[in-house]
């Protein structure tokens, strides 16, 4: 039987939470005006539903506007369903009357438009042939159906870049979404669409999926809180079942305490996914272990990297991510600069030969050569869902790297595919070898300071870091590395650096890698940090 996580003890520990976490779990706290409920945590506003001093409709009314009036400048949201979303919060609303409220009853939740399929709603994966064919999925992802079954009301679907290949959002259906602290500058990506939508408060919650770190970019260039779970916790159902790199959907909020609850709601065993793990896990207890106490992370080690050993980082980001680095320290955890050893790491061609120094470049080169062996089983995909369209014939239409990934994958052996399993193997045993003696890795999450959106629907990162060349689809982003390893990786603010273009300061973000199969202990870590350095009151209103 398919459920999710529900630890006899959460529910002691969801009662903390709306009770007295949650400021306006009060009674006797004034109400915010009817639009500014949406600048509440999604604790804040659960809090209210379930004392019934809001209602799920005027929640997702005050939702809708704040869309109407915030996405034609960001771009986050590429399908509004209105409709169907009045039509759940009336459900809510009934339920809360009848006494039987879900988990999540109520708060509003964005959905990408990628492989977060939502039974009926158009999905064009970003890509302009897909758009064309007018592809409707005809079921509902596992995980979008746990947070329905939570009771989640769905304002829309999320832009994504084709396929989900990059580290920016834009493509040539709907362009580039924009980070809301300086529109110029792209949200990240590739669950950019969704971290704008939740960074805007257009959105409660949301979701991503990620490959390479497309729930964390984005998180860290729109200064929210996002979990790339270990593969399994969020079952997957439909294709690809990716382990090649670890590919996984996962929560994003503007708080710890949402992205627990959404991890609470969701993880959990499902029959169609043989990777799939139990739900034992209390997040909103890991949670409460990290927001309670002056010192909830004594006894704690951290490992900290500024750029892995490996990548060039703008030297804005490490001060920034280095000064963050006390909130930890005033947790009570004991920081400590060290080396990972990825820079250790010897490659080889086929065969073994030619061992070499692993570098950024060739790091970079072997993530896109798995992305394009997943990428080039796209037409059996699609023919599953009874779409008659092979990518391979419309490639004036692609992205011109998407369509690179496509053609690299018609000449990609199988020998030569499995031999990057190497790489894979290397990097989580270095990444084991620190956690064996540290609770947690904590590195920058991007090494740059906002990337500039473009105008041509092909947004890409820099192509060189402090004169070093890099990828510009991924090569400027420390996150990657963790989806060769598979360990919990969760990308948290870490303060402000000054604006390239001068204006606004944008945010940078630091990632906190946990043990293997340890979200919670991640969480927990998460919540303390945030109790020492909260961000929340930076959002642009």
């Amino acid at each position: 039987m398919s459920q999710p996580a529900a630890a006899a003890s959460a529910s002691d520990n969801w009662s903390w939470l709306l009770q007295q976490f949650a400021q306006y779990g009060n009674a006797r706290k004034a109400l915010p005006a009817a639009d500014e409920l949406v600048f509440l945590p999604a604790y804040e506003q659960l809090a209210l539903l379930k004392l019934k001093r809001v209602s799920a409709v005027d929640l997702t009314e005050a939702h809708l506007r704040r869309l109407r009036l915030v996405n034609p400048r960001l771009n986050a949201f590429v399908h509004v369903t209105e409709q169907l979303a009045r039509e759940a919060a009336v459900q809510s609303d009934e339920r809360y009357r009848l006494g039987r409220p879900r988990t999540l009853e109520g708060l509003t939740f964005g959905v990408k438009a990628l492989f977060d399929f939502l039974a009926g709603v158009p999905n064009d994966f970003g890509s302009k042939p897909m758009a064309d064919v007018g592809f409707v999925p005809p079921f509902t992802s596992v995980y979008i159906q746990r947070a329905l079954d939570a009771g989640v009301v769905v304002p829309g679907k999320t832009n994504t870049p084709e396929f989900g290949h990059k580290g920016t959002t834009d493509n040539k259906i709907h362009g580039p979404t924009s980070t809301p602290f300086d529109p110029r500058f792209n949200a990240g990506g590739s669950s950019g669409g969704s971290a704008a939508a939740v960074a805007s408060f257009m959105t409660a919650l949301t979701q991503g999926s990620d490959a390479g770190g497309s729930v964390r970019i984005p998180a860290a260039m729109c200064n929210i809180a996002a979990l790339k779970p270990s593969i399994g916790r969020w079952p997957q159902d439909a294709p690809p079942i990716a382990t090649a790199p670890f590919f996984t959907p996962g929560p994003m909020a503007r708080t710890v305490a949402d992205v627990a609850m959404l991890m609470q709601a969701i993880s959990g065993p499902h029959e169609g996914d043989p990777l799939s793990m139990d739900g034992s896990l209390d997040y909103i207890g890991a949670f409460r272990g990290g927001a309670e106490g002056k010192r909830p992370l004594a006894g704690k080690r951290i490992a900290y990297s500024p750029d892995m050993n490996l990548f060039p980082v703008e030297a804005p980001v490490e001060r920034v991510v280095r000064q963050a680095l006390q909130a930890f320290e005033k947790a009570g955890a004991v920081v400590d600069q060290v080396n990972l050893g990825l820079n250790e790491i010897q490659v080889t061609d086929l065969g073994g030969r030619n061992r070499r120094p692993l570098t950024s470049q060739y790091f970079a080169d072997t993530w896109g050569l798995m992305q394009a062996g997943l990428y080039g089983h796209a037409r059996d995909l699609f023919l599953e869902f009874g779409i008659p369209v092979d990518l391979r014939e419309h490639m004036e239409q692609l992205t011109p790297q998407f369509a690179a990934m496509l053609n690299r994958s018609e000449s990609l052996l199988a020998e030569e595919y499995r031999h990057l399993d190497f790489l894979r193997a290397d990097v989580l045993h270095k990444l084991n070898i620190v956690l064996g003696t540290y609770n947690y890795i904590v590195t920058p999450t991007v090494a740059v300071v906002g990337v500039q959106n473009g105008n041509n629907g092909n947004t890409l990162g820099p192509s060189a870091i402090n004169g070093v060349a890099v990828d510009p689809l991924i090569g400027w982003c420390l996150t990657y590395p963790v989806n060769f390893s598979g360990h919990p990786a969760m990308s948290l603010p870490a303060g402000f650096a000054p604006n390239p273009l001068e204006g606004p300061e944008l945010p940078v973000g630091l990632q906190v890698i946990g043990r293997m199969k340890r979200d919670d202990e991640v969480i927990t870590a998460a919540a303390a940090y945030e109790q020492y350095n909260p961000w929340y009151q930076r959002y642009p209103r």
